[in-house]
């Protein structure tokens, strides 16, 4: 087993905790004050971020992700949400940009594209391949000036970060005040499935996902930072393919969405 430490409650900053489950020889808690739901104790930082570095985007994973349909698809959903929030575009900060997809389909759409990633095969690809404005390594790295961007986007990283308290305020730094929009979207740690499966449910996997958060524990955190404007939004299942069958999945995920209890969350702030 890698090398543990114990954190406290990044919204609480206390260590007042239940044990909920264990899975990988690691424990999930709950804070008794905010409920939100992390892994304690956990892999120390190092080691995560060695492997986000060296090994989160092998060959075979790009090249899969690059030609997969469901993958374009979803980066396209959530870019036709964002844009329905907000008036006009401007420049775009994709923090985990991965091989650049999202960002590819947002300079399509008329957005100036940036993004941040630890992957250097995923970085070197959406540099080479989409020849995006791309950089590797964390936000804090890129020294990006104050109020640049009038939208950030993380959508699943949240949950992989080791200190959230430091890059929240950093990206509330470089986020335009009042009129920038910051995007979140994480793996709904009250969501029905979750709920049902607890320590089977496919998102749970602590040695990389250190957080599951809710309806009630994301807004929380961000309200700690000054993001003050802070809605969920209505993430839509999409399908290469359509029908009967389709329609009624999708029917369904939009109404688990709106009682917050679907298997993700998605949140803006500004």
């Amino acid at each position: 087993m890698d090398a543990l430490e114990h954190i406290n409650c990044p919204i609480c900053e206390r260590n007042e905790t239940e044990e909920l489950f264990s899975k990988d020889a690691l424990s999930v808690v709950v804070c008794k004050r905010c409920s939100l739901r992390y892994v304690n104790p956990r892999i120390n930082r190092e080691t995560l971020e060695d492997g986000y570095i060296e090994t989160y985007y092998p060959p075979d994973k790009v090249e899969r992700i690059h030609t997969d349909s469901m993958e374009w698809l979803q980066m396209t959903e959530r870019l036709s949400e964002l844009e329905k929030h907000r008036q006009d575009k401007g420049r775009l900060l994709d923090v985990g940009c991965g091989i650049g997809t999202f960002l590819d389909l947002a300079r399509e759409g008329g957005w100036e594209p940036y993004g941040v990633d630890p992957s250097k095969s995923g970085i070197t690809f959406a540099q080479e391949i989409h020849k995006l404005d791309v950089q590797c390594g964390e936000v804090f790295d890129a020294n990006f000036p104050t109020a640049y961007f009038d939208a950030i986007t993380l959508y699943h990283v949240l949950e992989h970060i080791p200190a959230l308290n430091p890059l929240l305020s950093e990206l509330r730094r470089v986020l335009k005040p009042q009129t920038g929009t910051l995007v979140i979207e994480v793996p709904n740690g009250e969501g029905l499935q979750s709920r049902l499966q607890k320590a089977d449910w496919p998102y749970v996997h602590p040695r990389d996902h250190l957080y599951y958060f809710s309806a009630r524990s994301l807004p929380k955190l961000l309200r700690k930072h000054g993001f003050q404007d802070v809605t969920l939004g209505k993430p839509r299942r999409v399908s290469p393919t359509v029908g009967m069958g389709f329609a009624l999945r999708q029917a369904a995920t939009a109404a688990l969405v709106r009682f917050h209890l679907g298997t993700v969350i998605r949140v803006y702030a500004s």
